[in-house]
């Protein structure tokens, strides 16, 4: 199976999931950023599923089932990058946008962003195991251009010896960018893995002005539902 089959395979399992789990509800939002277009899912107001620009936006060019006013907004955005235009860098503004994707946009254009998840409620939505829901609290924990080890995150979460589990928890993360998966490291500081595309836990981290800083984490125990 080629990566393109395997990454609609993968979706379609999520989207059988999601119905399972109840949020068959939900909605589809598309940002677009210099990197191409980026996908979110939500429930309302809350994100529960977000695909990183790239394969979102090869997918987008050849759907219908955008509107003309993204479409434009897309376009305009790519002749902006061909054209080596000093906007470049910026994202465009679309007749769509909700908030939180005008929050991703600004966080793709390199601007310090806050994401206000409402946590506990997405952990309820996906019903995550104890152990999942602690390591995912204490990932939601990692500031903004920090990083964390695996074993430190794995003690974060209560369980200080589960770090190969916690990396799973992290390789299944639904959630990229907004829970921080990016920000989690090897402990001797090289990237490890990072879903279908290695190359993004670095683009990020630079996106951030990442300067080798390590973060120092609370227990899960005394961690809140927001930062």
């Amino acid at each position: 199976m080629g990566r393109r089959a395997m990454h609609e395979a993968r979706h379609a399992k999520r989207r059988e999931d999601g119905r399972e789990r109840g949020y068959a509800g939900r909605h589809e939002e598309r940002y677009a950023t210099r990197f191409g277009v980026g996908r979110l899912m939500l429930r309302g107001d809350l994100p529960l599923e977000l695909e990183l620009p790239g394969d979102a936006a090869r997918e987008y060019e050849l759907s219908g089932d955008a509107s003309l006013e993204r479409d434009l907004c897309h376009r305009a955005s790519l002749g902006r990058e061909r054209s080596g235009s000093a906007d470049a860098a910026r994202p465009v503004a679309c007749c769509t946008s909700t908030p939180w994707v005008r929050l991703l946009e600004r966080y793709f254009a390199g601007e310090r962003v806050a994401f206000p998840l409402d946590l506990e409620a997405f952990l309820d939505v996906h019903g995550f195991t104890a152990f999942e829901r602690d390591v995912l609290r204490a990932l939601w924990s990692v500031p903004y251009g920090a990083a964390v080890g695996y074993r430190d995150l794995a003690a974060a979460a209560g369980r200080p010896h589960a770090y190969r589990a916690t990396g799973s928890v992290m390789a299944k993360n639904p959630l990229p960018v907004i829970l921080p998966c990016h920000r989690v490291l090897k402990s001797d500081g090289s990237y490890g893995h990072y879903g279908d595309d290695p190359t993004w836990k670095p683009r990020l981290l630079e996106l951030e002005g990442w300067d080798g800083r390590w973060a120092e984490l609370t227990p899960v125990e005394r961690i809140g539902a927001s930062r």
